[in-house]
């Protein structure tokens, strides 16, 4: 269940800084403790990283909370690799695998009252691998392991935002908007979940606003529930005038907000906010269109795996200016701040997972063991899938790399259950592939060198009994090497010149490539470095140590293994340093778009959302730990939340729409319009405005 719909008020973020030390199983360490930041970046990063380890914070429940109705539930997402939590000393739930959600009641516990949390974390190992097995593989718990590449360290982590919410016993769960540009209309299935022990007679209303404003209103639809049931309604509704999501030619950045309510007995149970563009991409033929235009992706097939909102701002219009046209993270599903930049600023992207690199794509495991990886990767498919889907930048579902029907066929299927509206996607080998295969993916994903491209382009297009679809080269190694003088472009292996130039009149949408972008994970660093940009010198720092996802040196150490990389060679905090530094390389991958397409990428959008940061004051001293809530003034497509204030009493927020917003600190209240900010703008942290709450 995702808590990102889930819960549409009554939300606290709990990061920030934490408490690690090393141990093994059986109690929390008496010494060791150290600060980190939570969510951090892989530790994987590390020169030793811990194999198990144990977390702690402590956390006070919002004491206007009291008399609501509801459970109290931490949202503990991408918790590395086992978990067993405990609350106040007493074990209360258990987990398996990084990449399934993880909903943790929290009992009978009261607003007001203040709590003691720990984890015990471990690696993919042993009896801690799988909760039905302690006995398997290697190559079993490399499978059901999230690493970065096959031979990285397994070890622990909290990667992923951590919410304390008050989640009402009925409630909207599950929305899945699906617009259509050929025939007009926006369809709308959501999920109503009734936890009560009364049966539940109400009425789901749903509205599309933008900017505060109501731009489209969709049929209310009555809804009968039993206690403990589920279920699931559908409304649709035509919109021809629908502004278009994308990047010229294809559309706008330009998002709408899905506000969703339920109402039983004359009571308001529930609302939540799902955002969505309104777009559509489809196979005419041999062509791939998004809104009717064709697409020509160009790129890296994987993006740096820096899941964080200052950077990505900044690395996506980076990569923009250099012309690539689509970016993927490749080797497995990301956090949500990955797809929500992308769809703010009109990025696209494809959406991959279980890549054979990562070891997730095991080979002669027993029956026992494929069985088990199966069962876990078809949960985490299904996880992903439901939960990103209403993201427009996502036009692929790249499922997995992996080119085997046994393997790919299963979670093809999954795509085509949970949402048939993109392009899916595996590694197609035309000497291999079967029949269903071919049927479920929606476009034939090429990889391997040129010879072995060519070769199955000729089969794709001279065998009758091959249905038509477009051809992509998915990944596919071009440049000689990794490195250049910045002065000088990377070379190009014989033939790729001539193929790259070929492909609008040979109808081949794209290639993606490797080491434009630099992919920055321990034993990868040296080897790839990206580019399109020259290192930096830059000076980390952080406005608060509040607020959403992992970061890059959180504490501004200023080493290597704090940045997680060999270099930096993109600034997002530093404004006596350029936010990047050119290459040869990037006016090679410029000019060779233009010759695909004749134009630029782009342009994308040229605002950022607005940012606040709150400082909590009481008689002129700044108060740590202050929890502070928001609203919107004037119908903006938010979900009401709150942060967690630093120990410096900061608390970091990032607002959908600009407008007014209300933000409250106990019974103290403060006003605030809320303003976007130029994308393209020095380094440093003068778009986030600061504002000040005296409490009373």
């Amino acid at each position: 269940m995702d808590l990102h719909h889930v819960v549409a008020s009554h939300r606290l973020l709990l990061n920030g800084e934490w408490e690690f030390a090393p141990g093994p199983d059986g109690g929390p360490p008496a010494e060791g403790w150290h600060r980190v930041r939570v969510p951090h970046r892989s530790r994987e990063f590390e020169e030793n990283p811990p194999a198990h380890g144990w977390y702690r914070t402590e956390f006070a429940v919002p004491s206007q909370w009291s008399g609501e109705t509801g459970r109290l539930v931490l949202d503990l997402s991408r918790i590395r690799h086992y978990a067993r939590a405990y609350l106040d000393g007493n074990e209360i739930g258990e987990h398996y695998h990084y990449r399934l959600p993880w909903i943790l009641e929290l009992g009978a516990v009261q607003p007001g009252s203040r709590h003691r949390f720990e984890l015990f974390l471990h690696s993919c190992s042993g009896s801690y691998a799988h909760p039905e097995a302690d006995d398997l593989s290697e190559a079993a718990e490399a499978a059901l392991d999230t690493r970065f590449w096959h031979t990285s360290a397994a070890t622990v982590g909290m990667e992923g935002d951590v919410w304390l919410c008050l989640r009402p016993a009925a409630r909207l769960v599950d929305p899945y908007v699906v617009t259509s540009v050929r025939e007009g209309k926006v369809t709308v299935q959501v999920a109503v979940e009734n936890d009560s022990e009364s049966p539940l007679s109400g009425r789901v209303s749903m509205r599309v606003r933008r900017h505060g404003r109501s731009e489209l209103e969709l049929p209310s639809t009555g809804i009968e529930v039993s206690a403990g049931d589920r279920a699931t309604i559908e409304a649709t509704a035509p919109w021809p005038d629908a502004i278009r999501w994308g990047h010229p030619p294809y559309g706008e950045p330009v998002l709408y907000h899905l506000e969703l309510s339920l109402e039983a007995t004359g009571d308001m149970q529930h609302q939540t906010v799902v955002p969505f563009g309104f777009r559509e991409i489809w196979a005419d033929g041999e062509r791939l269109l998004l809104n009717g235009v064709q697409l020509m992706p160009w790129g890296d097939h994987t993006t740096p795996y820096v899941y964080e909102r200052q950077w990505l701002t900044r690395k996506f219009r980076d990569l923009a200016d250099s012309n690539v046209s689509i970016v993927e993270h490749h080797r497995y599903d990301p956090p949500p701040v990955y797809y929500d930049l992308a769809d703010e600023l009109g990025v696209f992207v494809v959406g991959a997972n279980f890549c054979v690199g990562t070891g997730q794509v095991a080979r002669d495991l027993d029956e026992r063991e494929q069985e088990l990886v199966m069962a876990n990767h078809l949960a985490v498919a299904d996880a992903w899938l439901r939960r990103s889907r209403n993201h427009p930048s996502i036009l692929f579902w790249d499922i997995t790399d992996a080119r085997e029907p046994d393997f790919c066929v299963p979670l093809l299927r999954k795509v085509a259950q949970i949402d048939p509206t993109r392009i899916a996607e595996v590694t197609f080998d035309p000497a291999i592939a079967d029949a269903e295969m071919i049927d479920l993916i929606g476009c034939y994903r090429l990889f391997s060198g040129l010879e072995n491209i060519e070769a199955s382009i000729a089969t794709v297009r001279n065998d009758r009994q091959m249905p038509v679809k477009p051809l992509r080269v998915g990944e596919a190694g071009i440049f000689v090497e990794a490195r250049s003088a910045p002065e000088e472009p990377l070379r190009l292996e014989d033939g790729w010149a001539e193929f790259l130039e070929s492909m609008p009149t040979r109808n081949i949408h794209g290639l993606q490539t490797f080491f434009l972008a630099d992919m920055d994970y321990r034993g990868f660093t040296d080897q790839i470095p990206g580019a399109l940009a020259q290192p930096l010198d830059l000076q980390v720092f952080w406005p608060s140590q509040s607020g959403f996802d992992a970061r890059i040196d959180p504490f501004g150490q200023g080493t290597k293994a704090a940045w997680g990389k060999a270099v930096l060679s993109l600034n997002w905090c530093d404004p006596q340093q350029p936010v990047s530094r050119p290459t040869a390389t990037r006016r090679w991958s410029q000019e060779l778009y233009r010759r695909l397409t004749g134009g630029d990428v782009g342009p994308l959008a040229t605002e950022r959302i607005p940012e606040v940061i709150v400082a909590v004051v009481r008689e002129g001293r700044r108060v740590a730990g202050a929890q502070v809530f928001v609203e919107a003034g004037a119908g903006q497509g938010l979900r009401p939340y709150g942060v967690t204030a630093d120990t410096e009493g900061l608390a970091w927020f990032f607002l959908p729409e600009p407008g007014t917003y209300r933000f409250s600190c106990g019974r103290s209240t403060v006003e605030v319009s809320a303003a976007t900010a130029p994308v393209e703008a020095p380094a440093g942290y003068d778009h986030v405005q600061r504002v000040e709450i005296e409490l009373v």
